[in-house]
């Protein structure tokens, strides 16, 4: 029995135009089958050239690309390098100290002055504490972490120190003592003050011995070294009453040890007792 043959396949025009236009030239019959490269080689083409029309969905346009958290996203921005250039810029500030009529404004001027590095690192300004026209000025050398959070000369043990020296000869800075420091600003880690430091600082200082009116100095430490600019030891300038001269004024000044050192070496309270007595004489009391 002989099997029929199926009838032959019949195309219209748009079906071979279609076939043409995927790079079939004549259709092929039923029984025979298209080679595997030339239907993949078709597949891949349709899915590398999408057509022109075809239109990007909606969730690729509106979702942005990927992005990494800024790991400074919360943090302030850093304060711009000080070049070197301006840190060798002197500031004169010997013309702010004189444009200050009283003490109100002298502490104005110096909390806001920038004239050396040691105002970034300050939490504030040490002026000074005491009454005005005092027979004794206290003046020690630069304040340190604790002065700096109190916003006053000479407080925890120091102050205690310097407070039990001052009743020694009757005094108190309630009563006749105004006390502060040459450097207003605590140098980093409770170092000596630098030399630029001290000369930035040093016109803040003769204008508020200049408003104070002391009759006399007491200088502890370093400060005295500072205040006479001198190179001698401490041992060689006690028990002397040397001269400072502020706006023409010749102020009585007299040198001892600082109060941390009298911590620190009780066997000093000796040479400290004469040096009181010399301060104490000196100023009237």
């Amino acid at each position: 029995m002989t099997t029929p043959q199926p009838p032959a396949l019949q195309y219209s025009a748009l079906q071979l135009a279609w076939l043409q236009e995927l790079g079939i030239e004549k259709p092929w019959l039923p029984s025979e089958q298209p080679p595997a490269s030339k239907e993949i080689a078709v597949v891949i083409k349709q899915v590398r050239t999408p057509a022109a029309t075809d239109t990007v969905p909606p969730a690729a346009v509106m979702q942005p690309a990927a992005r990494l958290p800024s790991a400074n996203k919360n943090r302030s921005p850093a304060p711009a390098p000080v070049s070197s250039t301006s840190e060798q810029t002197k500031v004169d500030t010997q013309p702010l100290a004189a444009a200050a009529m009283d003490m109100h404004a002298l502490a104005e001027t110096i909390s806001a002055c920038q004239a050396c590095g040691l105002c970034r690192e300050r939490q504030q300004a040490v002026i000074g504490e005491g009454v005005m026209q005092p027979a004794i000025m206290v003046i020690g050398q630069a304040p340190d972490d604790l002065e700096d959070r109190a916003g006053k000369p000479f407080v925890d043990r120091s102050g205690l120190m310097l407070d039990n020296m001052l009743m020694a000869i009757k005094s108190s800075r309630t009563q006749n003592v105004y006390v502060s420091n040459i450097v207003k600003c605590r140098p980093p880690g409770n170092r000596n003050p630098k030399p630029a430091e001290l000369a930035s600082c040093k016109p803040y200082l003769l204008r508020q011995i200049e408003l104070v009116r002391p009759f006399s100095i007491l200088a502890v430490g370093r400060a005295a070294q500072s205040l006479l600019e001198t190179d001698q030891p401490l041992d060689q300038l006690r028990q002397k009453t040397h001269t400072f001269e502020v706006a023409g004024q010749k102020i009585p000044l007299i040198v001892t040890s600082h109060p941390v050192n009298l911590l620190n070496h009780p066997s000093e309270k000796a040479a400290v007792w004469q040096d009181l007595q010399l301060v104490k004489t000196v100023s009237g009391l």
